[in-house]
């Protein structure tokens, strides 16, 4: 049987990343604008494709069916999501004890989600990106 306090700390973090792909591959493909990448425009793969990008260069980044490009960026995002969001569950138990008010739980996983994004997105990958790939596949 596993253990409930680990399968209580991924079980979040796994949906977090669903919600992040679906959000972004939705957004990317409503905006249909062009990307940092010459010729590219958003599409539903840019997202998933850029965070490749961040590992392999820009050209990686793809705005149509790429199968490698789009499993090593759902395998990052997976991993990403699975690391941050177990040391975020591991903050909010360490701050609120195991059974914290809902809605005291609530604010600190928006702060805890806040601060993952300028801290991962807006600051290390986009120094890592010359042309801020990741930002900018929307």
């Amino acid at each position: 049987m596993p253990n409930k306090k680990l399968v209580a700390g991924l079980v979040p973090s796994l949906w977090a990343a669903v919600a992040l792909l679906l959000t972004t591959s939705l957004i990317a493909e409503i905006a249909a604008v062009p990307t940092a990448a010459p010729g590219i425009a958003s599409s539903l793969w840019t997202p998933i494709t850029s965070v490749t990008a961040l590992f392999f260069g820009a050209d990686h980044i793809h705005g149509s069916f790429n199968l490698p490009s789009i499993l090593f960026g759902l395998g990052i995002i997976l991993l990403t999501s699975v690391l941050a969001g177990s040391l975020a569950t591991a903050f909010i138990v360490y701050c609120l004890g195991w059974t914290p008010h809902p809605a005291a739980a609530a604010l600190l996983g928006a702060a805890c989600g806040l601060a993952t994004e300028i801290l991962l997105i807006n600051l290390l990958c986009n120094w890592l990106q010359p042309e801020n790939g990741i930002y900018n596949s929307l």
